[in-house]
């Protein structure tokens, strides 16, 4: 009797388009030209910072690894999933 009586449970009424679409932008603005013009400003400020003597070599790498490491999260998660 329970089985006939069951509906879809309400999760599955849920429409995540809305939300999907909000990171894909994100994603997009920061893989993209947006992206590029932010890592540029963001190695900029590091060398003089680096050339003034406020933060040291390590702590530039780290910027630069991290650099790296947005601009190349799409191509990462790509061969994770493929």
């Amino acid at each position: 009797m329970v089985l006939m009586i069951a509906e879809p449970a309400m999760a599955q009424d849920i429409n995540l388009d809305p939300i999907q679409n909000f990171l894909q932008g994100l994603v997009d603005a920061l893989t993209g030209p947006l992206g590029m013009i932010i890592a540029t400003l963001a190695l900029i400020g590091v060398f003089i910072t680096w050339f003034f003597g406020i933060i040291d070599f390590r702590q530039a790498m780290w910027v630069v690894i991290a650099i790296a490491g947005i601009g190349g999260a799409t191509t990462m998660v790509e061969a994770l999933w493929a």
